[in-house]
Parts: structure tokens; sequence; C-alpha cells
């Protein structure tokens, strides 16, 4: 069963990950907020500071990813 997936199964699949980086930068932002609380060290970021760095975790995963994809070839 190696059938490509329909545009309506990819557009819902693009539309529900770019739905879950607010809310995912929004848990990072509290999570390092109380670490912060606690230890000085670590910076408390903002909203646009999480969604930044989750996109770009997002974005160095799907590097990744392709390089080794390429190199199992």
């Amino acid at each position: 069963m190696n059938q490509r997936p329909n545009g309506t199964f990819l557009f819902g699949a693009c539309l529900g990950a770019l739905a879950v980086i607010p809310f995912e930068a929004w848990l990072l932002m509290l999570v390092l907020g109380a670490v912060h609380s606690v230890f000085a060290v670590v910076p408390a970021i903002g909203f646009g500071t999480a969604v930044l760095a989750i996109v770009g975790w997002y974005l160095a995963g799907a590097m990744l990813a392709g390089l080794f994809r390429r190199l199992r070839k």
C-alpha cells in the first residue's frame, strides 16, 4: 500500500502542524519562566522568541532528517 496521500490529507497535516506551534511556544515560554524563577542563569524568553525557537527546532530536525535520508541511500 504505497499510495501517495491526497491533497486534502496533506493540507490537514500541514494545518495541524502549524496550529501546534503557538501551543508549543507557549509551553516553552512557561517552562523557561518557571525555571528562571528558580535559577537566574536560565533566561526568561518571550512568546516571539519561543515561536522562533520552535520553528528553528523544526527546521533543524527536517534538515537532519533529509541529511540522514540521503546518507542511507
